[in-house]
């Protein structure tokens, strides 16, 4: 998560293969249900990413099946003891990349002979901070996941019987510092999905009373944006934004039509574009058009048995109140994702989707109490 990606794919393809030559990762998918749909769903993709000559979405297709056999093997694994490590080595590393970020920001500054700190935020894609992270809404949106993660421990700290407040102190801080580098960033849509995504954690771990109050500032927040639109990043070019987003939608509406069943595979719209006469990028930027998009109809259906299984094992996990505050960072996350996808496809990118399946997939450290509660 915190290599360029490329090295990252390589990293995770190592660890795979290591794990099916011991057998781990076929015994995982055993024991696993309906894991086996993740196959069945690369499978197809890589038959119609074949058929349309899509080649970038077949090898996207083994990265998806990558990320799958992760999640499958880190459910049979993972612990309390073991996810809290992870999530605060993932904070602390998060760190590393906002050091990545400020240094790369000197370096924008620089190229536009200026000296010193001065606080402006470029509308080019070259000239905003990613990073680890190829692009900087791909960096935002992780950065929305870490302030997730250590508002979860903060939150969590806070229902101890004596509070530490020298860790809480130190989740701030990491925090505020994770900010100030998504206010590099320059991404707009973070910063709504961020706040939407707190709030109902707020919510799922009981906060009421701070629910009300991140929802009323929410508001406050929104009202004033709309009143005062300069103080919005890059105000400058949002008329042009929307209107490029139109344009790709349009192609990918009409691209969906022509293909309802199967999609044409993994990055179909990199493959269509031209031809629907979009805009050039790399997928539809977003979350509710890219899945039909890409895998149609027949793959949303054949990878469902396996979402519709971790959704209700989640909600047990709720119900049986083993950790409420773990269920309202799982539903904090996917919140933000959604949000934010609503204008963006940042979470189909090896590093985001990555830590993302990292924490909704946790519901199984209490594997045991579900597996008896169903029974």
């Amino acid at each position: 998560m915190f290599l360029p990606f490329y090295i990252t794919l390589i990293v995770h393809a190592i660890e795979l293969i290591i794990l099916l030559k011991r057998g781990e990762l076929v015994e995982a998918y055993k024991n696993t249900k309906a894991s086996y749909f993740i196959l069945f769903f690369c499978a197809l993709l890589a038959i119609v990413s074949l058929f349309y000559q899509n080649y970038l979405g077949i090898l996207v297709t083994v990265g998806i099946l990558m990320l799958g056999s992760f999640a499958v093997y880190y459910r049979q694994h993972i612990s309390a003891e073991s996810f809290e490590f992870f999530m605060d080595t993932t904070l602390i590393l998060s760190l590393v990349a906002a050091l990545v970020a400020i240094i790369q920001y000197f370096i924008i500054l620089h190229r536009f002979n200026i000296d010193g700190f001065e606080l402006i935020i470029f509308n080019t894609p070259k000239n905003r901070v990613d990073s680890f992270y190829f692009n900087a809404n791909y960096y935002a949106m992780m950065i929305e996941f870490w302030v997730g993660i250590a508002f979860y421990k903060i939150l969590r700290l806070t229902q101890e019987e004596h509070v530490n407040f020298k860790k809480i102190g130190g989740y701030c801080i990491i925090i505020l510092i994770n900010l100030f580098t998504l206010v590099l960033s320059g991404c707009r849509t973070a910063w709504p999905a961020m706040l939407a995504g707190l709030a109902i954690m707020l919510l799922f771990a009981h906060f009421y009373k701070l629910f009300g109050l991140i929802a009323a500032g929410g508001m406050a927040s929104a009202g004033f944006l709309f009143t005062h639109k300069s103080y919005i990043p890059r105000a400058s070019n949002i008329t042009k934004y929307l209107g490029v987003r139109q344009k790709i939608w349009r192609a990918a509406i009409a691209s969906i039509k022509d293909h309802p069943l199967f999609g044409e595979g993994p990055l179909t719209y990199m493959h269509i574009w031209k031809q629907y006469n979009g805009h050039n990028t790399q997928h539809a930027h977003n979350i509710f058009l890219d899945p039909p998009l890409s895998f149609g109809i027949v793959g949303i259906l054949m990878i469902l048995p396996y979402l519709i299984s971790c959704i209700k094992r989640t909600y047990i996990t709720y119900k049986l109140h083993k950790n409420d505050t773990l269920v309202a960072l799982i539903i904090g996350l996917i919140v933000m994702t959604y949000i934010h996808g609503l204008l963006d496809y940042t979470i189909f990118f090896i590093q985001t989707s990555f830590t993302l399946f990292m924490v909704i997939s946790s519901f199984d450290i209490y594997r045991e109490e579900i597996d008896m509660y169903k029974k």
